[in-house]
């Protein structure tokens, strides 16, 4: 109990020191930055909404901190610039929409007006000392992006302008310094949080020391201590997460500095979190460009694939995209801007890795397990989606460990997970009469009975919604798609897109080489001769997961836009996930009969 108790307090202890230090922290560099003003315009009329000191001037879908408005805005940014080395100096503007520099009154890059992401550059001398800065940026239509890069005269390559170069007023008037009972108060709270770790740390140590010794004496209880280490589910599921976070940090830094990750739908998601956070709402035209959808031109055309708006019964804008995404990653937002959404799907990509992994170890041992896991989460879908703000691995994190519950006899999680799975993508409803067939099949009426308990209160919430924007609990918002047609406002529903041919939308999802499951997640594929060992195990696992699979697969071959996934085919991300546990049975099989070779 004692060795228990001081392994809480050294949590509780280290917890609070990583908090007090965390939010007492001084402000880096402060004193540099530039003054910020903010217009809800794009053409910097009017008085500004807001100025402020910032120390960041580089956008990515979080660019108007003056209002959730992030559709139409103004931003302009003036200091000064601080040169120790005369000499040409390069900058350039990496932007959408448009962005203009200015430096010593003289215009260096010049970007503007309404485009996709473009750069412009341009290069001018500078002595040394410090030279009026002034960047101009405006946000007109779709994504809001804005990166600022120079090159000194010792430079080869664009590196961003130090925080340290820019000051929002002249160097001789700007008071950087830390007034001194500041510096007192946070010397003494330093002071405390290190005696705190001190204090936690020695009591860690005096009660550990005995099993400590211990295990330095006795060596084979140190070989059991290692082997228990080894053989935990933890240490498994940390080493599958870092083998396969490298990959996935590897491809996010490569494509970073020239290559969006808001894409398809993520800016939508990302309006809508933003909607959250700063206007608690989920109201849309803030984050909407007004004018195309109430002043539509007669050539204006906006499809349901492209339309971000289900018009409510009452007329209201609202999100035509799951709300649990945006919900879950609002914090992530909070904290750390547009980046944060990034982040955000990072976390949940790990923890697919995770679900995967400890589903796939009921049905085979952890070895083959930790294979199936990462070669599946490693797979060109998963690995290029590491780089975006994705539903779709939401729900493949919910339809697995949902599934895993259910053949787990946890009907009561089983049922919240897969209800939860219908609200982000509709058609995993396939999986809830599967589930239920199957319970009643098998006769757990326990289950049964707890896993509709779940059903009901992930579904109930969701038709409650449901109700409230669009006046009945089965309209959802895919059904209430506002578009234009030739000038003309009108309601799509996406149950009108699935017309597509179906042997097309077959080899599509098959062997295309950009949207093929062959070229895309070919570990998938491998996993199909798995399915006898899975057989073999589990019966129900199997009926479960090859009839999901496949319904799943022959559903979206007719879905008008299979195609509309810049990379693979994302809405097949369930399917992908949960091929992982017929491929462990595969990997165990072979695994053992070497063994027995």
């Amino acid at each position: 109990m004692k060795r228990l108790l001081g392994s809480v307090w050294l949590f509780i202890g280290i917890l609070l020191a990583a908090a007090i230090l965390l939010l007492l922290r001084p402000a880096a560099d402060q004193g540099y930055g530039l003054r910020a003003s903010f217009w809800d315009n794009d053409n910097f009329t009017g008085t500004a909404v807001l100025e402020k000191d910032v120390q960041r001037w580089e956008l990515s879908m979080d660019g108007n901190l003056a209002s959730s408005d992030q559709s139409t805005f103004s931003i302009r940014w003036e200091g000064y610039l601080h040169i120790e080395q005369a000499g040409q100096y390069e900058f350039l503007l990496d932007s959408d929409d448009g962005s203009t520099l200015w430096l010593a009154g003289r215009r260096v890059v010049e970007n503007r007006g309404t485009h996709v992401r473009r750069q412009k550059h341009g290069n001018v001398h500078l002595d040394s000392g410090e030279h009026q800065f002034k960047l101009h940026y405006t946000q007109g239509v779709g994504d809001s992006f804005l990166r600022v890069r120079y090159k000194t005269p010792d430079m080869t390559d664009w590196q961003p302008i130090p925080l340290v170069m820019l000051t929002p007023q002249p160097m001789q008037q700007f008071d950087r310094s830390i007034p001194e009972e500041a510096n007192k108060y946070r010397l003494i709270v330093h002071i405390l949080v290190l005696v705190l770790l001190l204090a936690a740390m020695f009591q860690f140590v005096f009660i550990r020391r005995a099993r400590l010794l211990e295990l330095y004496k006795d060596r084979s209880q140190r070989r059991e201590f290692l082997k228990r280490i080894a053989a935990s589910p933890i240490t498994h599921d940390l080493v599958c997460v870092l083998i396969c976070l490298g990959f996935y940090l590897q491809t996010i830094a490569a494509r970073l500095p020239h290559e969006p990750y808001m894409k398809g739908d993520s800016p939508y998601y990302a309006n809508t979190a933003i909607s959250i956070l700063y206007d608690g709402d989920l109201d849309q035209r803030n984050q909407s460009d007004k004018s195309i959808f109430e002043k539509p031109k007669s050539w204006t055309n906006i499809g349901m694939y492209d339309s971000n708006i289900a018009r409510g019964s009452r007329g209201e804008w609202y999100p035509k995209h799951t709300l649990i995404l945006p919900f879950l990653s609002v914090p992530f937002y909070a904290a750390l801007g547009g980046h944060g959404l990034l982040v955000f799907n990072v976390v949940i990509l790990l923890l697919l890795i995770v679900v995967v992994r400890r589903v796939a170890w009921h049905f085979a041992s952890q070895g083959a397990a930790d294979v199936a896991a990462v070669a599946i989460c490693l797979t060109p879908l998963f690995h290029h989606f590491a780089y975006s703000y994705s539903a779709d691995i939401l729900a493949a994190v919910l339809v697995v460990g949902g599934f895993g519950a259910l053949l787990s006899q946890r009907g009561l999680a089983a049922g919240f997970l897969l209800g939860l799975s219908v609200w982000v993508k509709i058609p995993n409803g396939i999986v809830l009469p599967l589930a239920f067939i199957l319970l009643l099949v098998l006769k757990d009426y326990r289950t049964l009975i707890r896993f509709c308990i779940g059903c009901v209160v992930s579904l109930g919430i969701f038709a409650g919604f449901n109700w409230y924007q669009f006046g009945a609990p089965w309209i959802t918002s895919y059904s209430r798609v506002w578009t234009i047609e030739r000038g003309v406002s009108t309601i799509g529903d996406h149950v009108s897109s699935f017309d597509f041919p179906f042997w097309e939308g077959m080899r599509l999802q098959l062997i295309d080489s950009v949207h093929g499951l062959l070229p895309t997640a070919g570990a998938s594929i491998l996993a199909v001769f798995g399915y006898w060992g899975l057989f073999k195990k589990s019966r129900p696992a199997f009926y479960l997961i090859l009839l999901f699979s496949a319904i799943t697969f022959l559903f979206y071959c007719k879905y008008d836009f299979i195609t509309g996934s810049h990379y693979s085919n994302r809405f097949l991300m369930p399917v992908v996930a949960l091929s992982a546990i017929p491929l462990a049975c595969l990997l165990d099989s072979l695994f053992r009969r070497k063994e027995v070779r």
